[in-house]
């Protein structure tokens, strides 16, 4: 029998406690200088496993801190204001007033000096940088089942933010493998090096697959997740079928969109009217945040910029999001998805707390009002598997199966979606995609990897800005930070992406 040594288990106790008495102080990357990987090694060796995990947590807890955080600017807030400034790129979303994200509607904000790609860029490296703690510090030989967990877990949410900054930074996979990609921040126990510079798109894509493959197994059987805040098994394998999208890989796509929704249940079309999208304890929610009186950032915030209740940036009065009146015109009058947005030819909602003279047609009703700025963000819904299950299997030419994962979404949204019809298509998921994620972040991707312009000069349309935008245009895709292409030795100005 292997004789503990309590005297290392009981000072990486202690580390942690000091971490946590002293706030903030635990998020500074120096603070775990003291865990490497040999100390590691030899605490779980004998029996110190549980006070390295804890030290670890405290770690990606500063990841997932990065994702709320205010950067000093009300439309820079973390993962919800890159999502919103993707969404205002789109044809979906109307804006009614010349405040924030008012230059991404105007698909105008990407240039290396501007705030939007800098803060993008920042954001999404500091969570990098985070993860990277703790992947350093656990071999992927690792046999102790927490520590598999939490060195999955950082690798899923590292190909997370990777997968954001590949998408931001360069025309999608499809057409532009051996183009420029982004710099790969990685560390000693990767299973190649870092490339200071753009390297390849292909090159970014591969140890993004390898590592959410990674994660997903060492993901498996994990039973200690502490709250939907965290990635797990269902989360990893969620981001992966995404990812797998994005490279063509259909068949895998499905397998992990299938995979990731099997432990969750979809709203009823009842739930569906009656939720606020703004708390984590809904049962399609898989992964969010969960906002308090410490972390909520006010008017800097998702919901003071999407929600028409309250007093914020949206508030009917003042900035409200709109949906695409064509867009909205496309729902069947029996979808409930309807009842989310106001209706010119209905009266307001009478629970709405809108006044009915201040809420123009096709206000968003989906985002309500949440007390105090409370209201939780959302990274992932079950519904979105399904959307992904189903165009994976529509690309693969198997439209009779892909039908029937779509209706099972649609049974919930629309009982008359399935009438004389039974197949789906690629089209029909993407408008069904557009219709249930409408704000929450996501279909900017979809543009993008399905080469989709932005048309918003059509007859009757009541966008404020009427641009008419190719795909692939380079107005999609933002510059590289001016500061980055300064200070790093191993970029150049002939790095630069086109600004058009």
């Amino acid at each position: 029998m292997k004789t503990i040594n309590i005297y290392k288990i009981m000072g990486v106790l202690l580390l942690i406690v000091g971490m946590t008495s002293c706030g903030e102080e635990f998020l500074n990357p120096d603070t775990t200088q003291y865990a490497t990987k040999d100390k590691i090694n030899d605490l779980v060796e004998n029996g110190g496993g549980e006070g390295v995990v804890n030290l670890l947590n405290s770690t990606m807890l500063g990841a997932y801190n990065a994702m709320i955080t205010y950067q000093s600017r009300h439309d820079a807030f973390g993962e919800m204001a890159v999502g919103l400034a993707g969404d205002m790129m789109t044809e979906d979303i109307v804006f009614t007033y010349r405040t924030h994200f008012i230059y991404d509607y105007d698909i105008d904000n990407n240039t290396a000096t501007y705030a939007r790609p800098n803060n993008t860029w920042s954001y999404l490296y500091s969570v990098v940088g985070k993860c990277n703690e703790v992947i350093e510090k656990v071999p992927t030989t690792v046999t102790d089942a927490p520590l598999r967990a939490a060195l999955g877990e950082a690798l899923a949410l590292r190909a997370y933010a990777f997968l954001s900054l590949i998408q931001r930074y360069q025309q999608t996979y499809i057409g532009n493998e051996d183009k420029p990609g982004i710099p790969l921040t990685l560390t000693s126990n990767d299973d190649r090096p870092s490339v200071g510079g753009r390297g390849t798109v292909r090159e970014v894509y591969n140890k993004i697959l390898t590592d959410l493959a990674m994660a997903v197994n060492l993901l498996d059987g994990a039973t200690a997740r502490k709250s939907k805040t965290n990635i797990d098994q269902s989360v990893a394998a969620g981001i992966y079928a995404r990812a797998l999208m994005v490279v063509g890989d259909w068949a895998h796509a499905a397998q992990y969109a299938n995979l990731a929704r099997q432990k969750y249940a979809l709203m009823s079309a009842t739930e569906v009217v009656a939720d606020n999208f703004g708390d984590i304890n809904n049962k399609e929610w898989m992964w969010g945040a969960d906002i308090t009186t410490e972390t909520t950032t006010m008017f800097a915030s998702f919901f003071s910029h999407v929600c028409s209740f309250d007093v914020g940036y949206a508030e009917s009065t003042f900035a409200p999001k709109l949906i695409d009146s064509r867009l909205y015109g496309l729902m069947n009058v029996s979808d409930v998805r309807r009842r989310q947005f106001k209706d010119p030819a209905a009266p307001v909602n009478p629970n709405s707390g809108v006044v009915e003279e201040n809420a123009p047609s096709y206000c968003n009703y989906k985002f309500k009002k949440v007390t105090g700025w409370l209201a939780d963000y959302v990274y992932m819904r079950v519904s979105e598997m399904y959307l992904i299950e189903a165009e994976a299997l529509a690309q693969q030419n198997k439209a009779g199966e892909a039908y029937d994962v779509l209706k099972i979404l649609m049974d919930n949204r629309d009982p008359n979606w399935s009438r004389n019809r039974t197949t789906a298509t690629v089209e029909d998921v993407f408008l069904q995609k557009r219709l249930e994620l409408w704000g929450e972040g996501h279909i900017f991707y979809d543009y993008l990897r399905l080469k989709k312009g932005v048309d918003r000069t059509y007859e009757g349309s009541i966008h404020m800005v009427k641009v008419n935008v190719d795909a692939g245009s380079w107005k999609f895709i933002y510059q590289i930070p001016q500061t980055e292409i300064d200070n790093n030795q191993e970029l150049s100005s002939t790095d630069q992406n086109p600004l058009s």
